[in-house]
């Protein structure tokens, strides 16, 4: 059966429910695939009226990148549709790097609420499944070709993922379209190529709608993926969070809080939380050892770390940062007028000062409030005049070991002498200030 605009919008608007007057792009190769569906969404914009764009990237990996380009650019003439490019200039030839340039590049094109649309169709769904497959990856990996996904706060929409290889080639031969080859399609040295002319054939061998039930397979682990997802949200909903903090960049869960949940459920969690912050999802290997240590956390001193992503614990929490984030070094700041609002780290923390504090700079003539890091305070003194064991005080609050010499001091200077008043954190309560931490 050949499909149809009519079938695309039955998928956009009725199945998915999206805006009929909303703003839709199309990543835009110049090949049959995409070809097919900026045709279609023509066809649509012209009865519905909203607005069309097409998105080509030129990854100048080939000698007939500039060919495609002019191609894109003739056609989209003709119908009548805007088109935007850019051309882009990698340090590799690896399909992964034009992969995600070329998705940086989309993302900087949509707005919250736009719909970004690619051609994926059911044997793309299907290759990437048995490519994932030979990778040993899970039902995630598995599932990756999502129909829908939020894409930098607009939507990502791959609305051919139930249509065939040879519906699409049927569409464009009765609407006589035009489009480019690209010949790199056919090198089987790389995997996805090697799947597409010798795996896939083999198996439609054995059973002619191999594809059509990979492919389903698949659309079915998305389902229950879904699910997975929803309950990762609930669980996360029940585990005490620390956002990213600006000295490390570190983020943290309550490990008590995880050990109420089974390992599976600790799993699931845990991977749907890393992926929502775009952290490094833990190899299997690298899992069992983070379960391990939230059974029986170890030293502050442990690091668990794998692709440039570390895992520390202490006192009851998990931290996750980058393994290569240097801690953000904190330069001594005079307070000159504590009536105004201070700003830390770019911003990421605001302090205003208490009555309290007010009423003790008054208090004390020619005394001068100051922010500094724990190296510049030599000697350290309270209020009460006797001398203040830092350490000691850092880690009785809980400060990780690893982020105190960089962490703010609330003192107030008088006659040369700092007098510390409290550490300021994002996590703690302090009677001298309040704080704000915008949402970055």
């Amino acid at each position: 059966m050949t499909y149809s605009a009519k079938g695309l919008a039955g998928e956009l608007f009725g199945e998915l429910a999206l805006d009929k007057q909303g703003n839709y792009y199309v990543a835009f190769s110049g090949g049959v695939d995409s070809t097919v569906l900026l045709h279609m969404m023509r066809l649509l914009q012209s009865h519905y009226g909203f607005e069309l764009t097409a998105l080509h990237v030129s990854h100048n990996l080939q000698a007939e990148s500039s060919r495609w380009a002019e191609h894109c650019a003739q056609l989209c003439r003709k119908w009548g549709i805007e088109l935007r490019q850019t051309s882009l200039t990698l340090d590799t030839n690896s399909e992964v790097a034009a992969r995600s340039a070329r998705y940086q590049w989309f993302s900087e094109q949509v707005a919250y609420g736009d719909v970004l649309l690619t051609a994926h169709h059911q044997q793309d769904r299907a290759e990437t499944f048995l490519f994932n497959m030979m990778r040993g990856a899970g039902s995630t990996g598995l599932s990756s070709l999502r129909a829908v996904r939020p894409f930098h706060g607009a939507r990502l929409v791959r609305p051919l993922l139930g249509v065939s290889q040879e519906q699409i080639l049927q569409y464009a031969e009765q609407k006589n379209l035009s489009w480019v080859e690209d010949l790199s399609n056919q090198e089987t040295t790389y995997s996805r190529n090697d799947i597409r002319h010798n795996v896939l054939p083999a198996l439609t061998t054995f059973r002619e709608d191999a594809i059509q039930n990979i492919a389903r397979a698949a659309a079915n682990l998305e389902q229950e993926n879904s699910l997975l997802r929803e309950i990762a949200i609930c669980d996360l909903v029940e585990v005490r969070e620390q956002p990213k903090h600006p000295i490390d960049q570190s983020h943290a869960l309550c490990v008590d809080d995880l050990t109420h949940l089974s390992p599976a459920r600790q799993t699931n969690l845990l991977r749907f939380w890393l992926r929502s912050l775009e952290l490094h999802t833990p190899s299997k290997r690298l899992m069992e050892q983070i379960l391990s240590a939230i059974a029986r956390p170890p030293s502050s001193t442990a690091v668990l770390q794998e692709s440039g992503c570390q895992f520390r614990f202490y006192q009851g929490f998990m931290y996750v940062m980058p393994a290569s984030a240097k801690m953000q070094s904190f330069s001594a700041i005079d307070w000159q007028n504590v009536e105004q609002p201070l700003d830390l780290f770019q911003n990421r923390i605001r302090i205003d000062s208490t009555n309290k504090l007010r009423e003790l700079v008054s208090s004390q003539r020619n005394s001068s409030v100051r922010l500094l890091a724990r190296p510049e305070v030599s000697n350290p003194k309270a209020l009460q005049g006797h001398s203040l064991n830092l350490k000691k005080w850092l880690q009785d609050i809980g400060i990780p070991p690893w982020r105190r010499q960089a962490l703010p001091l609330l003192t107030v200077s008088n006659r040369g002498r700092d007098v510390v008043l409290g550490p300021v954190d994002q996590q703690l309560q302090n009677d001298w200030v309040s704080l704000e931490c915008p949402i970055s």
